[in-house]
């Protein structure tokens, strides 16, 4: 529902679950997306798409992002995808890694 912002219960940090093929991707947005969620996808492979929440979080400088994290995403090239479908961020997952994309 559009203008309600969800807050993960303080001091909560997602679990990542990475290793072997596996990687994470973290996000940071300069504003919450118009569903509050994020999509990725493999790169030319729409059909595979898969989301994630955007939620307001504290980050390592005090300060607050919105940020969204996909903690098991399986190597190889994705897209960031915007409220209109649209690839805006081509990212590079790779195995035991965390990705991180600063978009604010």
């Amino acid at each position: 529902m559009a203008g309600i912002e969800i807050q993960p219960p303080s001091g909560l940090s997602p679990v990542l679950d990475i290793g072997g093929d596996v990687g994470a991707v973290v996000a940071y947005l300069a504003e919450p997306m118009g569903r509050g969620e994020l999509d990725i996808q493999p790169t030319g492979r729409p059909e595979r798409r898969f989301h994630t929440g955007i939620h307001r979080r504290v980050i390592g400088d005090g300060s607050r992002a919105h940020v969204a994290v996909f903690p098991e995403v399986h190597e190889g090239a994705y897209d960031l995808i915007d409220d209109h479908g649209q690839p805006f961020a081509p990212i590079v997952v790779r195995g035991g890694s965390v990705t991180e994309l600063d978009r604010r």
